[in-house]
């Protein structure tokens, strides 16, 4: 049977999700039982970040000259230094920011090439299923990653981790080959950059403060283990979210292409509001193992249904100047995370850390109120209303 080029996509997403999906839980945890402090790990965090908004430009500058999948060759190569990197951590500290920069970049050069493939390899009108299918194809083969992942920490320790995470990054290469033709035409010049900024202007904040709940779910991860959770706790957590997450993402995915998509958008913000104000509330008053782990499930529900109906929108909308507006969104996405992660240090500066979440929850009030037509008006209808 020949593969289409979309669900070649799909296997390698789902095969180097099962990679990442192994250790991408557990890095900062294993920072933390490092001796790293948790100012550190959170730091170590936005260096990440900022290193994944330069990594964006660089890999699409790579994609012009060597194409999509070549560029995937780059993250492996980088990828496979991150986890060397890793595994001498412990004896060589002074590499622990070299590897947050070794991190940001090697996503950049996943998360890219990815995004427009993705875009050029579905249709408007099925986005919504498209997403989802892609998602839940991952999902269905992951669901067990944490609890695998968790018991070889406690089995084998962290070190075996990376390497079977290793082990399927580098062979997920191998179903997006035939795809090599494919290439980015991304227009390095002033004018061209303000162009398609001035047409997606109505982009800027909403890309600032949609990232935020799924970023702050990270921040949560560390606040349970800091808490009393085990790393067989937070493998388990894992699982259960994987599995609420992968039936939202279905159901979701199926009511984009039907329904009005603002409606789902408002409603997964108005959910993510109340569930990150009740996690406040949690780890605040009564932060007992049941709890967080009922709040922590139920606020994946909630997430899933924001992330999957603004993905679709998103994703729409890059179909005119695919690579220009995926990784010029990145500067916007990449400000909102820098934002979190610095108010989470002032937080951690004044000795609390369970504001952080309370804060997540209020600026996810702007999706109540945004007027989302904008955002789902298709790319031509836009240009010709702001031209």
């Amino acid at each position: 049977m020949t593969l289409t080029d979309f669900q070649r996509i799909i296997v390698m997403n789902t095969l180097a999700g099962v990679g990442m999906g192994l250790v991408g839980l557990f890095v900062p945890i294993y920072l933390l039982e490092l001796g790293n402090s948790l100012p550190t790990v959170i730091t170590w965090l936005l260096v990440h970040h900022l290193s994944l908004l330069f990594g964006a430009f660089l890999a699409v500058y790579v994609s012009n000259t060597i194409g999509l999948v070549r560029s995937w060759y780059v993250r492996i190569v980088l990828v496979s230094i991150l986890f060397i990197g890793l595994f001498f951590l412990p004896t060589y500290s002074m590499i622990l920011f070299i590897l947050a920069f070794l991190s940001g970049m090697e996503s950049a050069f996943f998360w890219i090439p990815y995004n427009i493939l993705v875009v050029r390899k579905t249709e408007d009108l099925t986005m919504g299923s498209s997403l989802a299918f892609m998602s839940n194809v991952g999902s269905a083969v992951g669901i067990v990653v944490p609890g695998i992942a968790a018991l070889l920490i406690v089995a084998y320790g962290y070190n075996i981790l990376f390497a079977i995470a290793l082990a399927f990054i580098l062979i997920s290469i191998i179903p997006v080959l035939p795809l090599r033709h494919e290439k980015t035409d991304f227009q390095f010049n002033f004018s061209e950059i303000r162009s398609i900024i001035r047409k997606n202007k109505q982009f800027i904040l909403p890309e600032i403060l949609d990232n935020l709940g799924q970023d702050a779910q990270v921040l949560w991860t560390l606040f349970l283990f800091i808490t009393s959770f085990t790393v067989l706790d937070i493998g388990l957590l894992g699982v259960l979210a994987g599995l609420v997450g992968m039936v939202v993402t279905h159901i979701t995915g199926a009511l984009i292409d039907k329904w009005n998509k603002k409606a789902i958008v408002r409603f997964g913000a108005i959910a993510t509001t109340i569930m990150w104000t009740l996690s406040f509330l949690v780890a605040i008053y009564v932060p007992t193992p049941v709890l967080l782990y009922i709040v922590t499930v139920l606020r994946g529900f909630a997430l899933g249904i924001f992330t999957s109906a603004y993905g679709a929108i998103m994703f729409n909308r890059a179909r005119s100047n695919d690579a220009q507006f995926l990784v010029l969104r990145e500067i916007p996405t990449i400000f909102g995370r820098v934002i979190v992660f610095t108010l989470t240090l002032v937080f951690l500066a004044l000795n609390h850390f369970e504001p952080v979440f309370l804060m997540v929850a209020f600026l996810s009030i702007y999706f109540w109120f945004n007027n989302l037509d904008d955002l789902v008006r298709q790319p031509d209808e836009t240009f010709l209303k702001t031209d």
